[in-house]
C-alpha cells in the first residue's frame, strides 16, 4: 500500500491516510501512486496549497519537467500534473530518504483503522 501525511508549516501532524494497492512490481509507479491518492486526500481536507515532499527523486523530477513521461507510470505523472492545477500552489521537490523517514513511519502506522481519515 501507500501512504501520505499532511503537516503545517511548523511540521504538526494534521492527517494521515493510507490505500492499498494491487502489488506493483515498480517501485517508480509506487511512489508515483502515492502522490496520485495523496493529492485528492489533501483537497477534500480543504487544503488550497500543498507542498509535496518525495524521496523518488525520479518521480519528482517527472512531474516537474513539462515535457511527455514515456516511462510505464507516464499516465500517472500526467494525472499529477493535472491534480496540480486544482491548488492555489501545488510544490514537488525531493528530500532524502533520511529525512523522510519520520513520515514514512507515520504513513506505515496509518494501516491502522484509528489512524484514518477517510473510509
Amino acid at each position: 500500500g501507500v501512504g501520505w501525511v499532511f503537516r503545517d508549516y511548523q511540521d504538526i501532524i494534521l492527517a494521515v491516510d493510507n490505500r492499498r494497492l494491487v502489488p506493483q512490481n515498480d517501485p517508480p509507479t509506487i511512489e508515483a501512486l502515492a502522490i496520485y491518492y495523496g493529492m485528492p486526500s489533501g483537497e477534500r481536507l480543504g487544503y488550497h496549497i500543498l507542498v509535496v515532499e518525495f524521496d523518488a527523486g525520479v518521480i519528482v523530477d517527472a512531474i516537474n519537467n513539462s515535457g511527455s513521461c514515456d516511462a510505464t507510470y507516464g499516465n500517472i505523472i500526467d494525472d499529477i500534473r493535472e491534480l496540480k492545477l486544482g491548488f492555489e500552489a501545488c510544490f514537488v521537490g525531493y528530500i532524502s530518504k533520511e529525512d523522510n523517514y519520520l513520515t514514512h513511519t507515520i504513513a506505515f502506522l496509518a494501516k491502522d483503522p484509528m489512524w484514518n481519515v477517510y473510509d
